[in-house]
């Protein structure tokens, strides 16, 4: 079982309460301490803060960004350096917003082969790599991406429940989140990535048990202050990472 905190929103936080968050999420045992982005309210940089913040605090870093809102040629080049100056702690959740809807199938591929590593060319309706603009001639006739991640595999979520999303992100290498419902269970794993279940603040441990079934879980429990987040790990991290011993030692 894995446990992140978060996501904690961006707009109006400031560094040093990230930090304070982060510090607490260690102390409480998690595995990430988790930022969200809102492009929507003019909140970008998800990665960027992640990125300090794994500088400023020993864990792993995620980012909730928003997909489909700029060119995921550009999306992956921010992954790539936020991985590189977290020291390969970055892992990375796709929030789906309705205005991307029209050329998902296009942005993920794109995305997904840019963090390959392979030296890509793609012509599809929305999206041309390389774009082969008049201003820019000559260009390659294919792109690789520079600089490379530093994990050889960025963990990377897509928050999705339409089946047609979920398949076409399995088949390109990405995990699986969903938002937590009760008797739910985690979504399947896709190759090394658990699902990721996103939970509200009040979930306890049996529930996300229950919802793990025999297999592995990301619960990400959502927190945002320190009061919260040491409390969710009192409540969670023993029960999830030693389920079969007696209730007196996990709290």
């Amino acid at each position: 079982m894995r446990l992140g905190a978060g996501p904690i929103a961006l707009k109006d936080a400031t560094r040093m309460r990230l930090q304070s968050l982060g510090e607490q999420a260690v102390a409480s045992s998690f595995d990430a301490m988790w930022l969200g982005e809102s492009r929507a309210e003019g909140v970008g940089g998800g990665l960027a803060a992640a990125a300090m913040l794994a500088q400023a605090v020993p864990i792993r870093v995620g980012a909730a960004v928003d997909a489909g809102l700029y060119h995921p040629l550009h999306l992956a080049e921010d992954i790539a350096v936020a991985d590189l100056t977290s020291q390969g702690r970055l892992e990375v959740l796709l929030r789906v917003p309705p205005e991307a809807s029209t050329y998902l199938e296009e942005f993920l591929k794109v995305l997904a082969a840019a963090l390959s590593g392979a030296h890509i060319q793609f012509d599809g309706e929305h999206l041309q790599v390389p774009a082969r603009l008049a201003a820019n001639q000559p260009v390659p006739e294919r792109l690789a991406l520079n600089p490379r991640p530093a994990q050889p595999a960025v963990p990377i979520w897509v928050e999705a429940n339409e089946d047609s999303i979920v398949k076409l992100a399995r088949e390109l290498g990405f995990g699986i989140a969903a938002k937590f419902q009760r008797r739910a269970a985690v979504p399947d794993a896709t190759g090394r990535w658990p699902g990721m279940l996103l939970c509200g603040a009040d979930v306890g441990p049996n529930e996300l048990l229950a919802a793990a079934g025999d297999g592995a879980g990301y619960f990400v429990v959502a927190a945002d202050t320190l009061e919260e987040v040491a409390s969710a790990g009192r409540r969670l991290v023993g029960p999830l990472r030693m389920p079969a011993f007696p209730s007196w030692i996990n709290h």
